[in-house]
This record gives structure tokens, sequence and C-alpha cells, in this order.
């Protein structure tokens, strides 16, 4: 009767607003970090500031995002899944505030630090929502729908940089983006708290419980992987291009819109690939294509350049909903967020932290292309731990 009575819930139309909702706040919980990415070019001409400079701030925004993830299971535990979504989007609509008011690097750290805790804050509980009241076998085919939010902010982070640049300037942008992410935390709040659940307090035991789980190890460089060659290219790329070649920011966000554009056209196809050839599979070729598109870009020039540009992040959106799916299998379901939390902070540090941050200081000693070789041989390196743990993303 139980079984039935969870089924029963799952099909429930409650789901589908929840998802809404959860597509919403992901969309402005992401929007607020990917606008910095083509406003970078913009931003340093302003507050003349090197593009190592650019990597460390986008590595303060990791390092927060990070902390403040691994801690947000009191939170869960305290307000439950739905105000916490609500609360992060408040320290992501504060962090755009202070950012926009920003006279110099330090004080564009601090509004950029707001913006990484609230995605930290966010993440978790979104994920177990969908992980706690959407059935296995629907699981994939719901992270694909809610990664539309995710995928649909880096699309319109540049798309919005190029219209409201020349209207608003960098400061007017970050306000613009700052005003609805206040109204969808005032709509979560009064639509999507009911019966969100709560979560599990992280604690040395839970934790240390995880960390004796192999899969949790092969989560971690799946996420390291995947978050390096979509948001840790995307964090440097415009300002390294820019730097790096002659072209002018405006064409280089023109080329990363194209390329989000077409990342969210295949996520649309994500459910039925993933079903397809399976979870393992998929990332296996997401893996492998993501890789040496990302080799590429060290070596390309002109418009073999614009293509691989383009071509990069075309299929990692699929490799999400296949990642957030094996999230579920590591661990019980109880302690989830915990579960999310440790792994998906390894991959926020590493992929959106650190890869970035390693690029900048490269790109500033003129050997910028030797980060994205070392970024494509560890993709190339994950493909073959995934090859050599059969079990992870089996059922």
């Amino acid at each position: 009767m139980t079984d039935k009575k969870d089924r029963a819930i799952r099909r429930g139309p409650g789901n589908r607003q929840m998802i809404v909702l959860l597509i919403i706040a992901v969309f402005f919980s992401l929007v607020g970090r990917a606008i910095f990415s083509p406003l970078m070019p913009y931003l340093q001409e302003d507050l003349a500031f090197s593009l190592a400079t650019v990597g460390t701030l986008f590595l303060l925004v990791s390092i927060s995002f990070s902390l403040v993830m691994i801690c947000s299971g009191f939170l869960t535990a305290w307000v439950g899944h739905g105000n916490t979504v609500v609360a992060a989007l408040v320290l992501i609509m504060i962090g755009l505030v202070i950012s926009a008011s920003a006279g110099n690097a330090m004080i564009l750290a601090v509004g950029m630090i707001f913006i990484g805790a609230g995605g930290g804050t966010y993440a978790p509980s979104g994920i177990a929502m969908i992980n706690n009241k959407i059935s296995a076998e629907k699981r994939s085919t719901a992270f694909a729908f809610h990664e539309l939010g995710s995928n649909g902010a880096v699309l319109l982070a540049p798309l919005i940089v190029l219209v409201a640049v020349p209207l608003l300037g960098w400061r007017g942008v970050l306000l613009l983006i700052a005003f609805p992410t206040g109204v969808a935390s005032v709509v979560f709040y009064f639509f999507g708290t009911q019966e969100s659940g709560v979560g599990a307090k992280p604690n040395l035991s839970i934790i240390g419980t995880i960390l004796r789980l192999p899969h949790a190890y092969v989560g971690m460089l799946m996420f390291s992987t995947s978050l390096a060659g979509l948001h840790g290219v995307f964090a440097i790329l415009p300002a390294y291009l820019v730097e790096q070649s002659t072209w002018s920011a405006e064409h280089v966000n023109s080329l990363v819109t194209l390329s989000r554009l077409i990342s969210i056209f295949m996520l649309l196809l994500a459910g039925p690939i993933i079903k397809t050839i399976g979870k393992r599979n998929t990332m296996i070729v997401v893996m492998l294509f993501t890789g040496l598109m990302t080799g590429l870009i060290s070596v390309a020039q002109g418009s073999l350049l614009e293509i691989v540009v383009v071509l990069q992040p075309a299929l990692i959106a699929i490799m999400f909903p296949a990642q957030l799916s094996c999230l579920a299998e590591i661990g019980d379901s109880w302690y989830q967020n915990v579960t999310t939390a440790l792994v998906v902070t390894v991959g926020m540090t590493v992929g959106a932290g650190v890869v970035p941050a390693l690029i900048g200081v490269l790109g500033d000693l003129g050997i910028g292309w030797f980060g994205f070789v070392c970024l494509s041989i560890f993709m190339m390196t994950a493909v073959v731990a995934l090859i050599m743990t059969p079990a992870f993303g089996r059922r």
C-alpha cells in the first residue's frame, strides 16, 4: 500500500509544479554567476585587473559555493529544502547588488562570494527534491528538464550582455538580474516550500560513511570533469580569447551564445539518449568528445577555432542528467543531500574553481594553451576511471 501511495505521489501534478519552480530557481541560481563570464572583458577594462585575477575571482566563487554547500544541510534540516532554495536566491540577489556597486576587484570579490554561497545553498536541496519525489525510471528525464534552467542561464547570459551593456553598462546589467532573482525568491516561498522535505545534518559519521563508498570518488571525478568542461571553460574563455586573439568581446560572446544554444537543443534529447544507450555510455561519449574539443582550443586558429568554441560544450549538457541520476545510487536516500553536497563540492571546487584559475595564471604567463591541453588529458583520464568501475551508473 505504501509503495502504491509513493508512486501516486510521484505521478501527481504537484511534481510538475515543483519541476517548473526548480527550473526557474536554478536559472536564477546560475545566471547570477554565469553573467560574470561575458561581463569580464568590460570589468577588466573598467576596474583594471589581469587575467589571473579573473581566474581568482571564479575560484573564490567556487570556494564559497563549496563551503556553503557542505554546511547547507544544517539549514535544510532546520527549515526544509524549499525554504533553503528561497534563502539561496536571496543571497544571490544581495551578491549581485554588492557587485554592481563595486569600485575595485576587492568589493567585486565580496559580491561574487555571496553569489557563490547562494549557488552552494541551492544545489543540494534542488537536487534532493527531485531525487526524493521522482521515480528512478523518470529521474533522468526530470533532471534533463531541470538542466534547461541552468543551460538557459548560460545561454542567455552573453545575450543579455550583448543587448544590455550598451544601454545600461555592466553595473546596470547586474541590477537588471538582481530584481527578478528577488521576485523568484518570493514566488518560490509561496508556491514551492510546502512538503519539500527536510535534509540530514552533515556530521562526521555521515561524511565518513560516504567517503568509504568507492562510487563517491567516481562521482567526484565525473562532476569535476563535466563542470570543468562546461563552467570552467565558460568562465575563463571570453576573457582569454579577447586577450589572446584579435576578437572583440562582442564576437566572443556571440560564439558562446551559439554554443549554448546547441547545448540546450541537445539537452532536449537527453532523456531519450540516456534511456537508449545508458548513463555510463552517455558519460563516456560526452567526455571523449568534450575532451577532444577542449584540447583543440589550444591549437586551433581562425575559423577552425570559431567552430571548436561553438562545439566544445555542445554535448556536455547531456552528461548532467546522467550524473545527477547516478547520485541517487550512492549511499542511502535519507542523507542524499549530504552526498550531493560532498560530491558536487569537490566537482565545483576543481572544475569551476581551480581550472579557470590555473588557465588564467597560465594565460598571463603566455602559455594558456597548455591549460586546455591539461584539461583535455584530465577528461580522458576520467573516461578510463569510469571504464574501470563498471558498477557505477548501472541502475
